[in-house]
């Protein structure tokens, strides 16, 4: 009887610090309603100027290739933007743009805002053509809407009409926009080695990555500002299985299309990659918490308890949570005979690896060198960069970034996350130590499923928010 007494104790003891931990684990720092919007004319002119923007075809220039779309371009820009151009300091990197804005105390740590002016290829059947700019039903369409020209128009028109104010920052702000990001191209790199050259050292950068979006789990009722604190390395491998062909009338066992499809059994089946919350993961979950329901908020208030259950049930619940716990390995192109009588001396698939923090490079790599070794299949990289390193959420310019995010965007949360995509910004990483992955975009699923997609378009409300943001981070940057 004791020892059932003991046990009621103690089981009460857990459920008293379930409780307790999920009573304390924050508070709401949204739900406010959204601050007011500038008069009319400059919501429009606003809108005007992305319009132009989009209407720039500046898709990708392959290396070698005619740079003149890119240079037109940076003449629309001279017209759209004239004090930028008269009081800044200009650079052209082989096409690559950087302004210097000199601030008030040259010895403070810089900031660096950046958004990329190259686009996809725009395709397929779209509502208004992708290339013309087109303003209707409250929203700017066309390629490069969100991605990135939005976030280069917001930050662009800040400064423009900060300038126009005769507003002088505290300290230097430099705006930096890449020619060839979405091929990861030299724009980015090269901007960065003239940087180092010039002894400078950013505080923040911030660059494309999350976004102000629409609810992201289940019973949480807000909009989230989700800053991207890190992005996953990636890897593009070839896994090739051989043999000594034959004829398909007298089929040996283990021919190499059944050793890589019984691989890839494997990989979806045993998930050979390592779950873990890193830091960001954690903090996402911390920040979302307070928003939700008890139930969800008692679990991830208790991490220490429901760890090893959120590990296996969240990836089998959404894929992207599941990618921000671990590695993935997505399996997207085969090859094989050239006749459907003929078994393959050689057969290949090709893998796109994702790195996680915790399984970098070289360890993923070597698990899928083991993963390929079991079926006697051999693995190469074509491809690979590890995954960047994290943000420092202590410095300074993290919680001014969080203040303006609560100032601008009232009505959402702020949280951190995983970016499970690659960008420019893990170049810069070199010489800040607070990179930043976040474009003050509020878009809605239909919008960021646009993105290399079919009808991208942006509001032309959530357009003039942006500069808001961009204006408010530059004036209250002390």
């Amino acid at each position: 009887m004791l020892a059932l007494y003991i046990l009621l104790a103690l089981l009460l003891l857990l459920v008293l610090v379930l409780v307790v931990n999920t009573l304390r684990c924050g508070t709401k720092t949204g739900g406010g309603q959204p601050g007011a919007l500038p008069p009319r004319e400059k919501v429009d002119h606003y809108a005007d100027t992305l319009s132009q923007m989009i209407a720039c075809n500046t898709v990708t220039v392959q290396p070698g290739g005619d740079m003149s779309p890119i240079y037109a371009m940076h003449q629309k820009l001279e017209e759209l933007f004239p004090l930028i151009h008269q009081k800044l300091e200009k650079h052209d990197i082989d096409g690559a743009l950087l302004f210097k804005w000199a601030g008030k105390d040259p010895s403070r740590p810089p900031i660096l805002l950046m958004s990329h002016m190259d686009v996809v290829p725009a395709t397929g059947d779209w509502k208004y053509p992708p290339f013309a700019g087109t303003i209707a039903e409250g929203k700017i369409w066309g390629r490069g809407a969100v991605d990135t020209k939005g976030s280069l128009c917001g930050i662009l028109n800040a400064v423009e009409e900060l300038l126009g104010e005769d507003f002088a920052p505290a300290g230097d702000v430099y705006i930096a926009s890449s020619c060839n990001e979405e091929i990861s191209g030299y724009g980015a790199p090269k901007t960065v080695a003239y940087l180092k050259e010039q002894g400078v050292h950013l505080g923040l950068v911030m660059d494309e990555g999350g976004a102000v979006v629409d609810p992201p789990l289940p019973g949480i009722q807000n909009k989230f500002c989700m800053l991207g604190l890190m992005e996953k390395g990636m890897a593009n491998l070839r896994f090739t299985a051989r043999s000594h062909g034959g004829h398909a009338s007298t089929p040996p066992k283990n021919t190499p299309l059944a050793r890589l499809a019984a691989m890839v059994d494997y990989v979806e089946k045993k998930e050979p990659f390592t779950k873990r919350f890193t830091p960001p993961v954690e903090g996402m979950f911390r920040e979302m918490a307070p928003y939700m329901p008890f139930g969800y908020k008692l679990i991830f208030a208790n991490l220490w308890l429901f760890r090893p259950l959120l590990l296996k049930i969240l990836p089998r619940a959404s894929a992207q949570a599941g990618a921000m716990l671990q590695t993935t390995c997505a399996f997207t192109m085969a090859s094989g005979s050239d006749a459907p009588n003929v078994i393959p001396e050689t057969a290949g698939i090709t893998a796109n690896l994702r790195y996680m923090s915790h399984e970098p490079e070289a360890l993923a790599i070597k698990k899928a060198r083991d993963f390929a070794a079991k079926f006697d299949c051999e693995a190469e990289v074509l491809t690979s960069s590890d995954c960047s390193g994290t943000a420092d959420i202590n410095s300074p310019y993290y919680a001014h970034v969080c203040d303006t995010l609560h100032t601008v965007f009232p009505e959402a949360g702020v949280a951190p996350y995983v970016m499970l995509q690659g960008s420019d910004s893990r170049h810069y990483e070199a010489i800040c130590d607070c990179v930043l992955r976040f474009a003050p975009l509020d878009i809605s699923k239909q919008q960021l499923g646009s993105i290399h997609g079919l009808d991208e378009n942006l509001d032309v409300e959530a357009l003039a928010r942006a500069v808001a943001f961009y204006r408010t981070l530059i004036e209250t940057c002390r």
